[in-house]
């Protein structure tokens, strides 16, 4: 047999092997307390090691885009009385317009 074979066949025979270990609830308890514990070790390690952007022109104004966007998306604006009587009167005009000109486009109702 090929090592290839072989790697192949103790592939194979982990799932029985695993199915054969016994485990009381202690012991998965205590596993679970450990990877925990390395979990805390872990993120403990991340906040040590930060990056921090140098600030350029490009920066400050992706900066300044974001921080628009961010205040555009909290404080949505809903269009005025009068903003929207003047898009209907605009469109009014557009087809009236579009009929004098012989270009009407009418989408019908049907599907």
């Amino acid at each position: 047999m090929s090592s290839r074979e072989v790697e192949v066949f103790g592939m194979m025979e982990i799932p029985n092997w695993i199915q054969n270990v016994q485990l009381t609830s202690f012991q998965l308890l205590m596993a679970g307390g450990v990877l925990l514990i390395f979990a805390a070790i872990l993120l403990g390690l991340r906040r040590r090691s930060r990056v921090q952007v140098e600030s350029s022109i490009v920066t400050e104004e992706l900066m300044a885009y974001l921080a628009r966007i961010a205040n555009a998306l909290e404080t949505p604006r809903t269009p005025t009385g009068q903003e929207i009587a003047d898009q209907i009167l605009r469109r009014a005009e557009e087809r009236a317009n579009d009929k004098r000109n012989g270009k009407v486009r009418e989408m019908p109702f049907s599907m």
